[in-house]
């Protein structure tokens, strides 16, 4: 299974006259026209949150119009910029997302490796994550639904320190990233937490589990040191499964040239 991983991507609505959101608005279609000629294509584009800059209904209507161009499925959870309330009005005609949930939460079992968003905004509306014992409790309900499958986790906040961040760890409490960690050591088959937020890649490991956070779509947001022909570019990255070893991943210049791999 091939997925594709696009993160905060700070959208405005279509009618912004502001070019640092024109141009956040053209590093996405960027990013969806090398999605679409990937060879091989992914099986699915999961997006970590931070899709938009004020959780606005306009916002989500520019981030759905921009999204459409994919050519593969497309699964969401939501960042702290977003809301829940925001994300889920705007997707959850798509199947997958409950439209009056507490939280955003759902699996997606159409692909070799099933796939399992998880909530982690603060219910205070902060910029830091958080995890209750009722989204716990609804993971580690749902990972024992499928013992068996290959599982990967996706959310904004990522559960582990990020050294080279001004603020390195992402949560209100570090109990919400232990408790985390606790539930995944229980189920052998999740292989992969992919998350957002930190706009920088990074890796660590979460009960056990390889765990990552990948630069912000928005090039004007992207932390951390790059090449200068990297400038202005979006990225993003593909995660490829083998099922002998897990997942793989590849950061993705746009405009890098060749597509295939």
């Amino acid at each position: 299974m091939i997925i594709a991983q696009i993160t905060d991507t700070h959208l405005a609505d279509a009618d912004t006259a502001d070019p640092v959101f024109r141009t956040r608005a053209e590093n996405l279609r960027q990013c969806i026209a090398d999605i679409n000629g990937l060879d091989p294509r992914p099986d699915a584009v999961i997006h970590t949150g931070d899709m938009t800059q004020h959780g606005l209904a306009a916002e989500f209507a520019q981030a759905r119009a921009l999204l459409a161009a994919l050519e593969v499925p497309l699964y969401v959870t939501p960042g702290n910029r977003d809301g829940r309330e925001g994300m889920a009005r705007a997707f959850a005609g798509d199947g997958d997302m409950m439209p009056d949930c507490a939280f955003v939460h759902y699996a997606v079992e159409e692909h070799p490796v099933r796939l399992v968003a998880v909530d982690s905004l603060a219910d205070d509306g902060g910029v830091k994550g958080d995890l209750c014992h009722a989204r716990l409790a609804a993971l580690d309900a749902t990972l024992a639904e499928a013992p068996a499958r290959p599982t990967a986790l996706f959310m904004h906040h990522p559960p582990f320190d990020v050294p080279a961040a001004p603020d390195p760890f992402a949560y209100q409490r570090r109990q919400a990233a232990a408790d985390l960690a606790a539930v995944v050591s229980r189920h052998p088959q999740v292989v992969r937490i992919f998350t957002g937020h930190k706009h920088r890649p990074w890796t660590a490991a979460v009960g056990g589990v390889a765990a990552s956070t990948v630069p912000s779509v928005a090039a004007d947001l992207r932390k951390g040191r790059y090449a200068p022909t990297m400038a202005g570019r979006p990225v993003y990255q593909v995660h490829r499964f083998e099922g002998d070893w897990g997942f793989a991943s590849e950061t993705r210049l746009v405009g890098s040239g060749a597509h295939s791999g």
